[in-house]
């Protein structure tokens, strides 16, 4: 009897050989919406039914239930439309002594609505960091001792045997970096270290919380996103420093459970951090994106393969720019550098782009399903 998609999606993930390759392009809200007008993890399950894809990575999440005192919150609102169609919004985190205040813009692009910048953000000095590590402190001894995947529970009843519902986790980087901005961030790493690693000791606190959820919940895979690192060209040394902590912490909560795996969604040049995610344990690396990236699939496959799983590297450029021959190739060539002895899972280098077009993807499900049985 043949694999369902979740089983040879799963068997890859265990670095086993599943009867053929699982295609998980990474789609998300964004093309989601261009293909059915709805941005829910839904629509997103839908358009890889569509595909006859696997759904993983889409818009899922879980958490762990934190109270604040009175006069701490964190509270986003709209500011209103511009003339040009953009659609302004206030983030703002409030304690009793400090406002820092930040902005966001969507719907800037026409053909692509969903996007979102940050134009502003709120931390800007150190006084505002100061006061965020109190807020986060506070946060910490908040915790209450609750978890929630509702959302969850309730993708992995709707999708059964026909995708793999993963959640999304976020590393202390990314929750302490998206505050400041990727260019800000690395000076303030450099320039207030004591600082820096407060902040850091307490939102790892933080982040174990919400892997914890992701054990509680009834899913089985989960992705750490630690683009914001990888993806500034943080380089060795301070990856090793500031980022690498993050891993090794998650994965000293999910490796004592069977059943789960965490793996990594990068983006940029990872080719001398590899053996510091190999040596961390985790399940699976992503994305191997050929653009930015420094180490081919092929090369990974062969250093790497016998280790962890090894996701992506279809080049998302040729899906909106290509034809379907184009992606017929680069389905090809991607299978020949990675699909060897199993524990490879096509996915997109990147999200699916918004302007992605429909007949590139199913080119590539067309393609395993062809070239790609065991």
């Amino acid at each position: 009897m043949a694999m369902t998609r979740k089983q040879a999606f799963l068997a890859a993930v265990k670095g086993q050989q599943p009867d053929i390759v699982p295609v998980a392009p990474l789609i998300h809200c964004r093309f989601a919406h261009t293909i059915l007008g709805r941005s829910d993890w839904k629509a997103v399950f839908e358009v890889h039914q569509m595909l006859g894809s696997c759904h993983h990575r889409g818009p899922l999440g879980c958490g762990a239930v934190f109270s604040l005192p009175d006069g701490y919150s964190e509270e986003t609102r709209e500011l209103g439309r511009r003339a040009d169609g953009a659609i302004a919004s206030e983030w703002k985190t409030r304690t009793p002594t400090r406002t820092m205040i930040g902005e966001t813009v969507s719907n800037f692009a026409p053909n692509d609505p969903m996007i979102t910048t940050t134009t502003d953000y709120p931390i800007k000095t150190v006084e505002d960091w100061r006061a965020l590590l109190e807020m986060r402190r506070l946060t910490l001894d908040g915790f209450t001792g609750r978890y929630t995947y509702d959302t969850v529970t309730e993708a992995v009843a709707f999708m059964g045997e026909d995708g793999m519902p993963s959640v999304a986790l976020g590393p202390a980087y990314t929750a302490l970096a998206a505050r400041r901005g990727m260019q800000g961030f690395m000076l303030d790493l450099m320039d207030y270290p004591d600082l820096m690693n407060e902040l850091f000791a307490v939102e790892r606190q933080i982040m174990v919380k919400q892997i914890e959820a992701f054990v509680a919940a009834p899913t089985q895979v989960a992705w750490l996103d630690v683009c914001w690192a990888t993806g500034s060209q943080l380089g060795p040394a301070m990856f090793e420093q500031w980022q690498l902590p993050d891993i090794v912490a998650a994965m000293e909560v999910v490796k004592p459970h069977p059943d789960k795996y965490l793996g990594l969604y990068t983006l940029g040049k990872i080719r001398d951090l590899m053996p510091m995610f190999a040596d961390a344990g985790v399940h699976f690396v992503e994305t191997f994106e050929p653009n930015e990236g420094d180490i081919t699939l092929a090369e990974a496959k062969q250093l790497y393969g016998s280790r962890m799983c090894l996701m992506g590297n279809f080049d998302c450029v040729i899906l909106a720019r290509g034809t379907v021959d184009d992606a017929r190739r680069e389905a090809m060539r991607c299978l020949r550098e990675g699909m060897d002895g199993g524990g490879y899972i096509m996915v997109t280098a990147d999200e699916v782009p918004a302007d992605a077009k429909f007949d590139n993807l199913k080119a590539m499900v067309e393609v395993v399903a062809e070239h790609g049985r065991y």
